[in-house]
């Protein structure tokens, strides 16, 4: 018996297994073009922070930096040591950390819904999204993929938290006589992490307060508020605040101020618009729906110049998702006539169930406002900013298929398992399917126009110089010679050329490596070039490329649009 019950869990555990793998192979295929083969900006800056810096003074820079987020830091050196010289590894271990997000959010999105094919629909919604560009095409991206993870596993948990039966936590413990206790500390200490990777987080901290008044509500029971607020332990109810402080004080020593720096090196506090606030907001709501509401350079094609095909596919998709919010609202309306109408204990269910929907609703209503609150502050919207919105926007939508479905169930069909297959929930789950076939169509349109984003076109430059050097010859045959670069048309600075070649050389020194700018191929020393000792780039802007010359003037060949005799 023990025996068939083993393989009949292992027959069980194939469909999930295959569609994991599958999630994990389209995470591949969806970033397939995305490249990482020489730092650029951001990503430079931190390498060579990581390059000349012990760990103490890279994870912790107190009173030389603008921002403390030491979490990462932490992380990230642990990824340039497994990076180590092979820059090109960036981008597959991006994907992995966003695999593993995706399957997190499988995994939530099964319990919330019920339903493994809503799950996977979550998952490949979330890796196919516009909104990872800088999350795989920066090694930075790590960053916005710890931040995220630890956001929404907040969410989850303080969804446990106010939903979880209540029992010891199992045996041989008996000092945890509550699991939503666990799951409250568990997300208490996330959010010091949180605020110790991405600052902007520290908005979550309304939270911890919403869902202990939650529980606070759902344990009186006419006894009066002052006994149930002693049975909700005062550690509690004191704790978010006592972390906030904590939060405060470390980052007031570290970097001499509590609030979190604007983007693009302002302030908040100077740059800080209530007008614009609003509009960033809306603007990001109408991005979780799918709508590119700003600028080309920010989101690689703005709305008013989308294809009319794509734009009735948007409109279809938020149309399929408004049906789902509508079925949940009229479940709530339904329960609250029959929580009037009911009487006894099943009134007493009725109501219970009624203000499970409704806490629900706050708590992921709350969670996304606060995410788009906390990015609406500064001086512009960037996408990579709403992804956190967005993943929490489809756990929202897979709880309200669950929530409807299990509703519906209890009401007509009791008799059921928990999680059978009814009317209720094929339709919504087909009507999330045509979601997320819509979304999946826009989202694949969109991340064809990557290359028009702030950062891209300097990025495959950065790509092109070390495919057209480091990958071509080898680290031997560039480390002590001169690069020069013809032009410098792309504004390349001095700190570019000290540190470029230095990630692909594992005593991260490049010693004797030298980028040089020149105007012409008249103020390169052919000699140098002939005898092996330099290499001649020349930039290729139609194409946001670099053209290696080197071996065209050893051959002796007249290189176009130069009116010198150097290489004659």
């Amino acid at each position: 018996m023990q025996q068939e019950g083993n393989k009949n869990r292992i027959r069980a555990l194939i469909p999930e297994l295959i569609l994991l793998l599958l999630i994990a192979v389209f995470a591949f295929w969806v970033n397939r073009d995305i490249r990482i083969r020489g730092l650029y900006m951001d990503d430079l800056y931190m390498w060579s922070c990581y390059g000349e810096q012990s760990l103490w003074e890279f994870a912790f820079p107190i009173g030389t930096s603008t921002r403390f987020r030491p979490v990462y830091w932490l992380a990230t050196y642990l990824q340039m040591m497994i990076v180590g010289t092979h820059v090109s590894w960036f981008v597959a271990f991006n994907i992995v950390c966003n695999i593993a997000a995706a399957w997190m959010l499988y995994f939530m999105a099964r319990k919330l819904a019920g339903c493994r094919y809503v799950a996977a629909g979550v998952a490949i919604c979330y890796l196919a999204s516009r909104f990872a560009y800088y999350q795989i095409g920066q090694a930075l991206g790590l960053m916005e993929t710890m931040a995220l993870m630890m956001a929404i596993l907040i969410l989850f948990l303080l969804y446990e938290y106010i939903h979880a039966d209540a029992g010891d936590a199992g045996p041989g413990r008996p000092d945890l006589k509550d699991r939503r206790s666990g799951y409250f500390a568990v997300a208490l200490m996330l959010y010091f992490l949180l605020a110790f990777t991405h600052e902007r987080y520290i908005s979550l901290f309304p939270l911890f307060y919403y869902v202990l008044l939650v529980r606070l509500l759902q344990q009186k029971k006419g006894t009066g508020v002052r006994k149930h607020w002693q049975k909700i332990h005062a550690g509690q109810w004191a704790a978010p605040a006592a972390v906030l402080c904590l939060i405060v004080l470390i980052r007031s020593f570290a970097i001499g101020k509590a609030l979190p720096a604007g983007t693009g090196g302002t302030e908040v506090t100077e740059t800080f618009r209530l007008s614009e606030c609003i509009r960033f907001a809306d603007s990001q709501v109408l991005y979780i729906f799918g709508v590119n509401d700003g600028p080309e350079h920010l989101n690689g094609l703005p709305w008013d110049q989308t294809p009319a095909m794509i734009k009735r596919c948007t409109k279809f998709s938020v149309l399929l998702i408004g049906l789902i919010c509508i079925a949940f609202a009229v479940m709530i309306l339904y329960e609250i006539i029959a929580a009037r109408r009911e009487r006894g204990e099943e009134g007493r269910e009725t109501a219970g169930r009624l203000r499970g929907h409704i806490e629900t609703a706050i708590l992921f209503i709350a969670f996304i406002a606060l995410c788009i609150g906390c990015s609406s502050v500064t001086i512009r919207v960037e996408m990579r900013w709403i992804y956190v919105s967005y993943a929490a926007a489809l756990l929202f939508a897979a709880c309200m298929i669950g929530e409807v479905s299990e509703s519906c169930r209890m009401r007509w069909a009791p008799e059921s398992e928990a999680g059978s297959i009814t009317v209720p929930r094929v339709l919504l789950t087909l009507l999330f399917a045509g979601y997320c076939i819509l979304s999946l169509n826009c989202n694949l349109f969109y991340r064809t126009y990557y290359p028009k984003l702030y950062f891209w076109p300097n990025q495959l430059r950065m790509n092109s110089l070390a495919e057209q050097t480091v990958e071509k010859y080898g680290t031997e045959g560039i480390f002590g010679k001169d690069v020069y670069i013809l032009e410098n048309t792309y504004e390349m600075t001095d700190f570019y050329g000290r540190t470029f070649f230095k990630p692909y050389d594992p005593e991260k020194k490049a010693e004797g490596t030298r980028v040089i700018f020149a105007q012409s191929l008249a103020d390169v020393p052919v000699g140098d070039v002939l005898s092996g000792k330099a290499l001649v780039l020349q930039e290729v802007p139609e194409e946001n490329a670099y053209r290696d010359l080197t071996e065209e003037i050893r051959a002796g060949v007249k290189i176009p649009g130069d009116t010198s005799d150097a290489v004659s």
